[in-house]
């Protein structure tokens, strides 16, 4: 019996701990994936705030107006850029599509891209005059933060994508 009783608590503690791992004690207000995207054109469940803005500007203590102004701003674009997205989404699967076939047709080639181009060059206006649009809004303190934000920022950025980059390159280079 001593023997035993040892055995059938490990066995139940064995039992346990997979049904313990599935159990969720916490009610969650969102789905799982909530901080991935949804595919091509979606954007993610947390690309606004709580409050309906941006991350970025979430740090800023906007008041009630400039809320106001900047989701007048914002909320028009999403829809567009939804659209932008799935136009790009098409025809990168329909380029590498070309790339992947046993004839590749130049011309065509051509034509996807330069719309691929196209497609980024308005996005990334759009991008710039909503930006400045947002900009506009903000107060001379804000608009100090913001820079400081983005300083921060730009420099861990840089620092771990680029450099990154050329490690890779040595190492290769060794190899051959």
């Amino acid at each position: 019996m001593k023997i035993a009783t040892p055995i059938l608590v490990l066995a139940l503690a064995t039992m346990a701990i997979p049904l313990a791992s599935q159990a969720d004690p916490v009610k969650r207000d969102r789905c799982e994936h909530a901080l991935k995207s949804h595919g091509a054109g979606r954007l993610p469940h947390d690309a606004f705030g709580a409050r309906g803005l941006p991350p970025h500007l979430s740090a800023l203590n906007l008041s009630d107006s400039q809320q106001d102004k900047v989701f007048e701003i914002v909320y028009p674009q999403v829809p567009k850029i939804r659209q932008s997205e799935k136009q790009r989404e098409q025809l990168m699967t329909e380029l590498r599509a070309l790339s992947n076939s046993a004839t590749f047709d130049s011309d065509k080639a051509k034509q996807l891209t330069e719309k691929l181009a196209e497609i980024e060059q308005e996005s990334m206006f759009n991008r710039a005059s909503t930006d400045n649009q947002i900009f506009l809004i903000l107060s001379p303190e804000q608009r100090k933060q913001l820079a400081e934000m983005r300083q921060h920022h730009a420099e861990g950025f840089s620092k771990s994508r680029f450099h990154h980059g050329s490690d890779q390159t040595k190492k290769l280079e060794r190899l051959l």
